[in-house]
């Protein structure tokens, strides 16, 4: 988990004009200028054992048919072209590309518990930055953006569009969406987690086919949540990512004398970060929680993703490859 020193922390905030509480235009729009390294990185490292930019789930009239070439050891024998192969006397095969424009879809959970962060940013804060990077990028490959931004206040739908325009209206829409969701988690201090309304509503939108990002920190135990992932990953290609905080894993080991307050808007518990005995115990549960997370990803053909909100997002972008 990586973090910023807090010299750093007051410089990156003072270059972006920012409070980390809520997110800004020209902090989205940022990552437009990031796209050619982001790319040039996932062409230079791509995921083991693929050979694309993208696992697709499009069959049949979602895939175009590129161009013949000679038959090569493991392609696919349902892919030989026979009338080819039996005008030049070579096998030959097909190779197909994904259709142009493939509907991208982001998935942004500004639930209460993403408010929240120790160190740099809210964790919705960082979900927007996340959210911004994938929108513009989906752009640079010429596929359309759509999003559906959840928080208490209700959600946002946005309807695939290509271009620049796609992701505008993307940026426009977490902004809005974000600061909404800060107002009231400040008023209400609750606990509401309303990610299951946004996957609920995702399957609806999007059609079989669509690449969809789930950005959330995955804390609620809403069975319906992953109800709604089995669905979704019958027809669509999930792409999950999870945003965290350093103190959500492990308590800091040394903080003065001074107990710890913690709350999740109902229960309130002291924490003696001397206690070593308590911090391990901590840590203990986070651990077992992260490990039952991920294996659900598993056990649904994913790889969850993890982003730290306690550092600037291009230095971990590094360490996962999108």
């Amino acid at each position: 988990m990586t973090m910023l020193a807090p010299a750093n922390v007051s410089q990156w905030l003072n270059t972006w004009r920012s409070d980390g509480v809520h997110v800004t235009s020209h902090e989205l729009m940022y990552y437009r200028s990031k796209v050619n390294a982001f790319a040039r990185f996932r062409r230079l490292n791509p995921p083991p054992g693929r050979t694309g930019a993208l696992l697709s789930k499009f069959k049949g009239r979602g895939m175009e048919f590129d161009e013949f070439r000679h038959y090569q050891a493991g392609d696919d024998i349902r892919a030989i072209d026979w009338r080819v192969t039996a005008r030049t006397g070579t096998p030959h095969t097909k190779l197909f590309r994904e259709e142009r424009e493939r509907p991208v879809f982001v998935v942004v959970d500004l639930s209460d518990s993403m408010q929240f962060g120790s160190q740099l940013l809210f964790k919705s804060v960082q979900a927007c930055h996340l959210a911004s990077a994938l929108a513009w990028l989906a752009a640079a490959r010429n596929d359309r953006i759509g999003a559906v931004i959840t928080s208490g206040q209700g959600h946002a739908e946005i309807r695939p569009q290509g271009r620049h325009h796609g992701v505008l209206n993307v940026i426009h829409h977490l902004i809005d969406q974000q600061q909404l969701a800060v107002t009231q988690w400040q008023q209400q201090r609750g606990k509401s987690n309303v990610f299951a309304t946004a996957l609920e509503r995702i399957q609806h939108v999007a059609r079989p086919g669509s690449l969809i990002y789930l950005i959330s920190d995955w804390l609620s135990d809403d069975p319906a949540i992953w109800q709604h992932c089995l669905a979704l990953q019958r027809h669509c290609q999930l792409l999950p990512f999870q945003i965290i905080d350093p103190l959500e894993l492990k308590l800091p080991e040394h903080a003065g004398h001074q107990h710890l307050a913690m709350t999740d808007g109902e229960q309130h518990l002291l924490v003696d970060p001397a206690d070593q005995h308590q911090r391990h115990a901590y840590a203990h549960a986070q651990q077992q929680r992260q490990a039952h997370l991920v294996q659900q990803w598993q056990q649904l053909g994913g790889e969850l993703r993890q982003f730290s909100a306690a550092d600037a997002l291009e230095s971990q972008w590094p360490g996962v490859v999108l």
